[in-house]
């Protein structure tokens, strides 16, 4: 289970991650990314990297659609 603190820094992360780097790639290597992301950042634990990963796949569809409800935001400013 992941502690509330690794919770608000991976969305703090992906918050600050430009855009087009969520909605390019595929799930797959979107994942990859971000943990390469959030390790560089941070020192992660096997079980939490593991756990980290899962929460990831799990949680693809809401990251791409605040990142999809960001560039929006952009654009019609």
């Amino acid at each position: 289970m992941l502690s509330p603190s690794l919770l608000h820094d991976l969305w703090q992360l992906i918050e600050e991650l430009p855009t087009y780097s969520l909605l390019g790639w595929d799930d797959t290597r979107l994942v990859s990314w971000l943990l390469e992301q959030f390790e560089h950042r941070s020192c992660l634990k096997e079980e939490d990297r593991a756990s980290l990963e899962q929460y990831l796949d799990s949680h693809l569809l809401l990251i791409r659609e605040m990142a999809e409800a960001n560039q929006y935001c952009a654009l019609a400013v």
